[in-house]
Formats: structure tokens, C-alpha cells, sequence
């Protein structure tokens, strides 16, 4: 049978031949193309706000198995040529190719993301503290960075407030600045607590808009502190997971809760350096039972021999006065 419009070849595709059958076809339209973008982030509204690039929106737009295009940009304004190659019938012996252009208008915005960042906007703040103590500068600067590192793709931190006590952050949602102060209890150790309160209501949701104040307290014990567990003195050397507290004798590892115990029962205090002296002493001499040790001022004493501690004639040790104990640290 031959094709009924030509008359001229076989027919082969729905009693057309096959050019007259792709002859048939619709001329290629692509519609053009409005697009925001955020003129802080580049994000493209496509849709809806998404971390897309113009390469993306191209072919998602186009929607075609095969083609290439190229695109030409002049200001605000972006032409794409498009080449398709296309399969209408499964008895084509090749690809009908068609071609066609089209624009994409951008317009420069604001995403929503962005907007409430420069607007100042959060769901909680996160306070950052050191029972009474304030933070160190050395302190403040690794909560900064563990704070930073615990952010997920869409969370942002609008401010940032250094207060003499600690520091404030401003998380833009509740879950972003809980996310970061259990971060921080885990890393540091600490104390969490989370109080919210409605400021308002969302018409279009129809629920309570909720803002959180979430306190992150570091344990009063930091490193270096000297304290009196138990009617001994240590040297606190960490305070994350546990308190461990050490000196030229012995060393213990006290979990928090027994902490709390310990300070309820008036078995755990931290000293004040007024309360204790620290010197760096020479050992003069040694006997079986006692050491003679000279002070920075040159005054000489004896004391009792350390068992656990090796003692040499020439050496110099850390020792803490206590009331009347001296104690090797």
C-alpha cells in the first residue's frame, strides 16, 4: 500500500510513508521561563525555592530523552536553543530532528531561607554557660566551632550574642538548637535544659508558633581547679563525661550523678587559691620514712615519704599545702 498524502512511497507508519509521517508532527515549543533568584545564595524558584543550578532547570524544563541545547546569556535575560532528536512511533528508522528556542527570565530576590536570616529570624536560643564561672576565650571559641559544625543543610544561626556570662545563639529552628546542645553535652559534657513558650499563631497552619530558650550549662569543674573530694585534695584534669580529678597519690573518675551526691553530703567542694599554697620544691634529702624538701624561699622541711612516688635527690615536685597536709601533685 502506498502512502495515501504523498502517493510517492510505501507506506509504513499509520498508512503514511515515514517522512510524511514525521512531516506530521507538531513543530517543537518549549514555553518560556520566569525564574527567581535569590541574590544571596543563588538559589532559583522553580517551583519552589531549590538549591538548583540553570543547568538543572534546563533540562528538567525541557523534559525531552534526547537533546542538546546551548544557552546565551545577556543580562537577566538567557536564550536556550534547543536540538531534539525524537522517536514518535516504534517504527521509525531514525530520530526526527527538530529544533526550537525559548528564554529565561531572571529576576533577582530573596529566598525565604535568606529573608529570615537577614530579618534576624530564630525559633530558639541557645545559652551557652559555665555554672559560676563565665566561658574562657578559649572556651567560646571551640563552642563556636562544635555550634557551626552541627548545622544541617537548611539551619541557620541569625545572630550571635557574647554576653560576660557566655554566649547566645539564635538558631532558626527549635530542632537545629536542641540538635546542637546535646552535641555539646556530649563532647563537653554539661547540663541541658529546653523551656518553650507560644508568642503566636500560624493562620494558615492554624498552630501555635512556639519559640524555645535552651540552656547549655558547662559543669562548674574545668581543668586546673584544685578541689576536696572526700577530705582529699585533687587536681581536676576533665570534666566531660566524668569528672576525673587526680593527684601524686591516687585518682579518681566520679560520675556526675555522684557528684550531685557528693556536694549534697558537703564531701565535694572546689578551693579558692587563697585557700591552699601550690610550690614547686627540691628534694634535699631521703630516708626510708621522710623527705627533706627545700621551698622556692630556700626553707627547708621535712616530710612524710610518698608511698606511690619515686623520690630523687635533686629533683623538684609540685607540692600543695592544705591546712596541715601537704600533698604531691
Amino acid at each position: 500500500m502506498m502512502c495515501f498524502q504523498c502517493g510517492k512511497r510505501k507506506a509504513r507508519i499509520e498508512g503514511l510513508c515515514e517522512p510524511c509521517f514525521l512531516e506530521s508532527q507538531p513543530p517543537l515549543f518549549i514555553r518560556n521561563l520566569k525564574l527567581a533568584r535569590c541574590r544571596e545564595c543563588d538559589a532559583l524558584y522553580y517551583g519552589s525555592w531549590r538549591d538548583i543550578s540553570l543547568e538543572e532547570v534546563i533540562k528538567e524544563h525541557v523534559s525531552l530523552e534526547d537533546f542538546d541545547y546551548r544557552a546565551e546569556q545577556h543580562d537577566m535575560v538567557i536564550t536556550v536553543s534547543v536540538v531534539a532528536r525524537q522517536w514518535f512511533h516504534e517504527k521509525q528508522t531514525h530520530a526526527f530532528v527538530q529544533q526550537t528556542q525559548f528564554t529565561i527570565h531572571l529576576k533577582p530576590s530573596l529566598c525565604n531561607q535568606c529573608s529570615r536570616m537577614l530579618s534576624g529570624y530564630y525559633q530558639a536560643v541557645l545559652q551557652v554557660r559555665r555554672q559560676h564561672h563565665t566561658l574562657t576565650e578559649e572556651e567560646r571559641a571551640l563552642i563556636d566551632s562544635i555550634v557551626v559544625s552541627s548545622l544541617r543543610e537548611k539551619d541557620f544561626i541569625s545572630r550571635v550574642k557574647e554576653r560576660k556570662e557566655g554566649t547566645d545563639f539564635y538558631f532558626s529552628t527549635s530542632r537545629a538548637a536542641s540538635r546542637a546542645a546535646h552535641i555539646l553535652k556530649k563532647q563537653l559534657g554539661g547540663v541541658v535544659r529546653e523551656s518553650y513558650a507560644i508568642v503566636g499563631m500560624d493562620r494558615q497552619k492554624g498552630v501555635d508558633i512556639k519559640r524555645g530558650t535552651i540552656l547549655f550549662s558547662l559543669h562548674r569543674y574545668k581543668p586546673g581547679d584544685m578541689v576536696l573530694c572526700q577530705n582529699e585534695v585533687f587536681e581536676v584534669v576533665g570534666s566531660s563525661q566524668k569528672l576525673h580529678l587526680r593527684n601524686g597519690h591516687s585518682e579518681k573518675v566520679v560520675p556526675w550523678k555522684k557528684v550531685e551526691y557528693l556536694e549534697n553530703q558537703n564531701q565535694l567542694k572546689t578551693l579558692s587559691s587563697s585557700q591552699y599554697t601550690m610550690r614547686d620544691c627540691q628534694i634535699i634529702d631521703v630516708t626510708p620514712s621522710q623527705v627533706l624538701v627545700m621551698l622556692p624561699d630556700f626553707e627547708t622541711r621535712y616530710m612524710k615519704r610518698p608511698k606511690d612516688i619515686k623520690v630523687k635527690v635533686g629533683n623538684w615536685y609540685r607540692i600543695l599545702f592544705f591546712q596541715e597536709y601537704a600533698y604531691w601533685m
